[in-house]
């Protein structure tokens, strides 16, 4: 978790442009004295990959002002003494104090618990937390199973299927998958059928099919268990009828391989394609998202998903939204970071058995589930930067496993030529390169509107666009949550060839509002009034016109008072 290698001014800086705590970070204004409350947050730290960090001396209800800590070597040996005493395991923490405006600001870094100590349980209770975007929960029954069950090897993969018989398994993917294991295999050639299935634990000793068996090769697997599948819907999107939820909600059923096949038709099917232009200058269509990156993804979520009972209760699921895809598995990652997926340091698999399985079962097109030479997530990202795509996201909750893949629009070529021509723009990562042509076209930026578009979290994104600033490439405009950023006017001068510059793209109905707001401030409800748009088309359209810098708002988002002001400028 980047969070917590940040310094004391990065994590004030942080919270303010925030405005609330996040998932790493928990604040505390402790200027009266010790906060209380503060073990369920330890016990959330301790389980959460990467673990966290609490911030004494900040009051979140005056917008992180630094109000400095009562005493700060007594708050840190309280804190310290919470966490050996209040939660067990005990935890490490280490300490930094800073000085903010003239107050002192103690940092509590919370390392993560090894897996087999998993979880960390608040001694007076017995519960144990994880956390969420800015607050604590309390783990239910079956997530307190699912780290236990971590604790060792897992092996509910090979665990025979209570009422399978030999029956259960299809013929046809059977023949296959013995054809396949003998032909890499000298060993696995000169054994007969039922040999082969026993040795690479299709079955047990005794020919029962094994959980990894009927997962793969079984003719229906959800007979015995009807969450070995997927569910895939494409949520409601800006615009969409007051009300509307969800549309083309499916369930994907049969052996893994039929599971991969279907959803990534599916996504194909509820996405455009567009047309790319290679090398040769020839357009070409392409999906929406790269069908390689959506069958690695998928294929992962499948493979590595937990198996064991307490999972069993949960399926995978897919979601298509306007501006990304989610894709979601019970389990977190085993063996191995965030930071080191597809970096080719190894780890292990959770369902060893299943892996195995799976490198020989073959789709429709023939292909491999997995190649099981650990290159998955490294072709996500080619294949993602091949089509001028930003790279996924990872998501490790513990229990759980989300890959978000952003969508948005390629480059253009002027846009490229521009870049290419921009001092200062070596190194930028694809998001920030999307990020200054998204300002060249004068959209501005706020730490929301990038995690908005682009999945990240606040450290992410502010370091993102600190880094620009840091590159003479973007200006900071103003402070906090309003803190906005724009292309800086310095990097024109370097430009080889002229620049026209285009028209901001308003959201549908923004022109609209701002005719309506040109008379003056108005509220949410009062535009719904004078518009008759419904609400949610209306508090979309402000938060597309605040990031492009043609709105701002007065007061809180939420608020009834709050209102929303135009920004005189040449393009209303």
């Amino acid at each position: 978790m980047e969070s917590v290698s940040l310094t004391v001014e990065d994590i004030v800086d942080l919270l303010r442009a925030e405005g609330s705590d996040v998932s790493g970070i928990e604040a505390k204004a402790a200027h009266k004295g010790y906060p209380q409350d503060l073990a369920p947050t330890l016990s959330a730290f301790g389980n959460m990959p990467g673990g966290g960090v609490i911030v004494l001396g900040l009051d979140e209800r005056s917008g992180f002002g630094a109000v400095g800590v009562y005493d700060a070597a007594d708050a840190q040996a309280r804190l310290a003494a919470q966490a050996r005493n209040a939660v067990e395991p005990p935890l490490q923490v280490s300490f930094t104090a800073g000085d903010v405006e003239g107050g002192t600001i103690v940092l509590a870094r919370v390392r993560e618990l090894p897996t087999t100590d998993k979880p960390c349980e608040v001694t007076a209770t017995g519960h144990a937390y994880l956390r969420s975007y800015d607050g604590d929960y309390p783990l239910s029954e079956l997530e307190r199973q699912g780290f236990i069950a971590n604790r060792g090897v897992a092996r509910h993969d090979q665990a025979p299927v209570a009422g399978a018989v030999r029956d259960d398994l299809d013929e046809g993917l059977v023949a296959t998958y013995i054809a396949n294991c003998r032909s890499r295999s000298p060993r696995l050639a000169s054994m007969p059928d039922d040999e082969i299935l026993r040795s690479t634990r299709v079955v047990t000793r005794d020919g029962v099919p094994t959980l990894a068996g009927i997962y793969t090769l079984g003719r229906y697997p959800q007979t015995h268990f009807p969450t070995l599948s997927i569910t895939a819907s494409v949520a409601a999107r800006p615009g969409d009828p007051v009300g509307t939820r969800s549309a083309d909600i499916a369930h994907f059923d049969g052996p893994l391989p039929e599971l991969l096949d279907q959803a990534v038709a599916w996504v194909r099917r509820n996405t455009a394609t567009r047309v790319r232009f290679g090398k040769d200058g020839h357009g070409r269509d392409e999906p929406e998202y790269p069908t390689e990156a959506v069958r690695e993804l998928v294929a992962n979520a499948l493979v590595h998903r937990d198996l064991g009972p307490h999972a069993l209760s949960t399926r995978v699921t897919m979601t298509l939204r306007d501006d990304r895809l989610v894709i979601t598995n019970p389990g977190g990652l085993h063996g191995l970071t965030v930071e080191q997926l597809g970096a080719g340091t190894g780890g292990s698999a959770r369902n060893q058995s299943l892996y195995d399985i799976s490198k020989d079962i073959r789709t429709v097109d023939g292909r491999r589930v997995i190649e099981g030479i650990g290159s998955g997530i490294a072709t996500v990202r080619q294949s993602l930067r091949e089509a001028g795509m930003t790279p996924p996201r990872f998501v490790d909750a513990g229990i759980r496993f989300t890959a978000i893949v952003p969508e948005h629009a390629l480059l253009d070529p002027q846009d490229l030529g521009w870049l290419a021509a921009l001092a200062g723009s070596d190194g930028l990562t694809d998001t920030q390169r999307h990020v200054l042509a998204a300002m060249r076209h004068g959209e501005s930026w706020t730490n929301r509107s990038l995690r908005d578009r682009f999945p990240m979290d606040s450290t992410e994104a502010r370091a993102l666009l600190t880094d620009l600033v840091e590159r003479g490439l973007a200006d900071a405009l103003g402070e906090g949550r309003g803190r906005a950023y724009r292309l800086s006017p310095t990097p024109a001068a370097t430009f080889q060839f002229q620049v026209v510059p285009t028209p901001v793209k308003r959201p549908k109905h923004g022109d609209r509002v701002l005719q309506i707001l040109a008379d003056g401030p108005r509220s949410t409800r009062d535009l719904v009034d004078v518009t008759g748009l419904s609400e949610r088309q209306v508090s979309y359209t402000l938060r597309r016109l605040r990031e492009i810098g043609d709105v701002d708002v007065l007061g809180g988002v939420g608020q009834r008072e709050t209102v929303y002001r135009r920004i005189d400028s040449d393009l209303v």
